[in-house]
This record gives C-alpha cells, structure tokens and sequence, in this order.
C-alpha cells in the first residue's frame, strides 16, 4: 500500500473514533435520552413541600393605639469578646455588615413606627451588683432596664437567681413578656428550667417537623390558631422554622398547634403540642427565627408579629410607680449584738476604818 493510502485508512479511523465519541457523548447530554435519577429522600418530592415557593411581602402593622411603651429586647447575643457592641442596635441587624444573628427588624420596626421606644439589652461579663448602702444590694443593669420598661422580649434563658428574681417582679407589676426559645434551650440546665419556672411556662426537648407538608424544608412547620384571640386574629396559618413545643401550666393557654402530619424529632411519634403559648402577660413561642425579616414573609407571619406587637404594648403597668426595689444584703458570718455587754461593776476594795 502507497503512503498516501496508509494516511487515508488513519484519517478513516480517526473520524470514525471522533465520530462515535461524539454521538455517545450527545445520547449522554440529551434531555429525552438520558434522565436523572429519581430522587429518593420523599421529604424533596411532596409537591405541597415546594408549591409556594414565593415569599410574598411583609405587611406588618399594628392595631392597638396605646400611648408611648418602652419595649426591652434581650437579643440572647454578646459582641465580639463579650462586651457589649457600641450600637446595640446592630445586634437585631440595624446598622450595617455588623450585624450577628439575631434580626427582630419586623417587630422592632412596627413598634418604633408605632411611636414605641425599643431598648436593647446586652450583658455587661464585668458587671456585678452594686452597694447602694451598707447592708442593701441594688438591681443588676438588667433590673434597672426592666424598671423602667412596660414591656420584655428575650431569647436568652442564662439568667442568674437575681435576674429571674427582677423578672418574676416584673411579671407580676404587670409587664408583659414575650419568651422566643429554640430546640436546644431545652437542654441548657438549670438555665431554661429555672426560667421557665419563673413565667409559668414549660419546653418540651426536640423539634417539630413535618414530611408532608411543609414551607421549604421539612423543619420549617404550619401551625393554625386553636381558637380566636387577640393573637391568632388575621392568622390562617403561621409559619415556625425550627421549633419546639411549649407549654404554660394555665389552662387553655395554647394558642397555635402544628398542622396534621406533625412530628416530634425526640419520639418519631405525632405530634399536636402547641408551639405558641400564652399565659395572661407571658407569651412563649418556640421558635426564635420566624421574626426575622425572611420569615415574616411566609404565611400569615407578619399578622401575628403585629399581633405580638399589639400584646407587648397593651398593659397596664406604670414603671414610674414601681421603680426598682433594693433587696436586704444576705449576711456573710454569723451575727451577734453590735454593743459588747456590759461589764459589771466591781466592788471597791474594803477598807479598814476606826469608829
């Protein structure tokens, strides 16, 4: 075979070799020739798990036209290193790229624009009690702003004896609370416990979820209102991220259970526990995202964050009639009479006298 015939048979093989490389390739790429997989996990097939995937808007507004509150929120952070951050405000995500992880802009905002006076609370590590006179203590910076304040929303359950001490007191001077806890509180011992026991409330360990039916993902759970109240009013169905149920030891205190189809991660079992609560001033809910701004855009939330708003405000306390009390210094070493005894008079030596 000439040259010219031998480059004419490689040129053959090496078209043909391209050629069906190509035609493999393009079975392999085509859209009706090659389908995906079927995807197996069930809680990404359900179609009522990705239907309403457009968030829609958030209208939160309020209803109540009470007179100017002061509405303390203890965001349940701390800035970098423990001190507190020079804007607190940056910690509910007000004031630029500093911003950490707790964003309550919905709720803070609908009380400002309300003419309300929203304070944030960061704890001080280097702050201790105060003398205010020999043998008295006075508040800790948390009872001071809780003094002066009509209203409290917290997401921190690590509070010392005297801080649960100040907010049973709070309470019960009527100012309202508004609890927001997570999944993992439940098991920050004696913290949670200690609080809970302070409000009347209770947290059940694990989260809910549901496999079924579901905003996004199968943790992000519905829940309806139980009856009509002032916080279930405008509320269809609301939506928690990730939440745990929560009691109150009031009778008919529960106010949103989750849909059917619910679940408890610690039993695998169904559940209907409530996940929004409220006993006469206290409010707990189990969840502490579903403020965010994200999220009030799902399902009815931004309602019931205006309703929350509405609750915080309409109170009858009056802070300027019960300003913060000084409480007795507990002794240290035993106790005694302050003055020695008196010593008894010794009698004078006798003395020899002639009559």
């Amino acid at each position: 075979m000439s040259r010219l015939g031998v480059l004419a048979v490689a040129f053959l093989v090496t078209f043909a070799t391209i050629a069906g490389g190509a035609a493999i390739a393009g079975y392999a790429t085509a859209d009706s020739a090659a389908p995906a997989p079927e995807i197996e996990n069930e809680h990404y097939q359900s179609a009522d798990a990705i239907e309403d995937d457009d968030p829609g808007e958030a209208n939160v507004t309020m209803e109540s036209d009470a007179e100017s509150q002061t509405i303390v929120i203890d965001p349940g952070i701390e800035a970098a290193g423990g001190s507190v951050a020079a804007s607190p405000l940056a910690l509910i995500g007000f004031g630029g790229p500093e911003v950490t992880d707790r964003d309550v802009r919905p709720l803070a905002n609908a009380l400002i624009e309300n003419g309300h006076d929203v304070r944030i609370y960061t704890p001080d590590p280097s702050s201790q009690q105060h003398l205010t006179r020999p043998g008295e203590t006075g508040p800790t910076p948390l009872g001071e702003d809780l003094a002066e304040a009509d209203a409290f929303v917290t997401f921190r359950t690590d509070y010392d004896e005297d801080q649960l001490s100040e907010i049973e007191t709070f309470v019960e001077e009527d100012g309202r609370v508004l609890l927001a806890t997570e999944p993992d509180t439940a098991f920050d011992e004696p913290g949670a416990a200690s609080l809970d026991a302070t409000l009347g409330t209770t947290t059940e360990p694990g989260y809910v979820y549901n496999m079924n039916e579901n905003d996004l993902n199968y943790q992000r759970v519905y829940a309806e209102p139980t009856g009509d109240s002032a916080l279930t009013e405008g509320v269809d169905r609301a939506m928690f991220s990730t939440a745990t149920p929560v009691g109150t030891v009031a009778d008919g205190g529960d106010e949103f259970r989750p849909i059917d189809g619910s679940e408890l991660s610690t039993t695998r079992a169904a559940t209907d526990a409530p996940l929004l609560v409220r006993d006469g001033g206290v409010v707990a809910v189990g969840d502490g995202d579903f403020l965010s701004p994200e999220n009030a855009q799902r399902a009815d939330n931004d309602v019931l964050i205006g309703n929350l708003a509405d609750f915080l405000v309409e109170n009858d306390r009056d802070p300027e009639t019960q300003p913060p009390e000084t409480q007795p210094e507990e002794p240290t070493g035993p106790t005694g009479p302050t003055q020695p005894p008196t010593q008894p008079t010794q009698p004078s030596e006798p003395t020899n006298e002639t009559a």
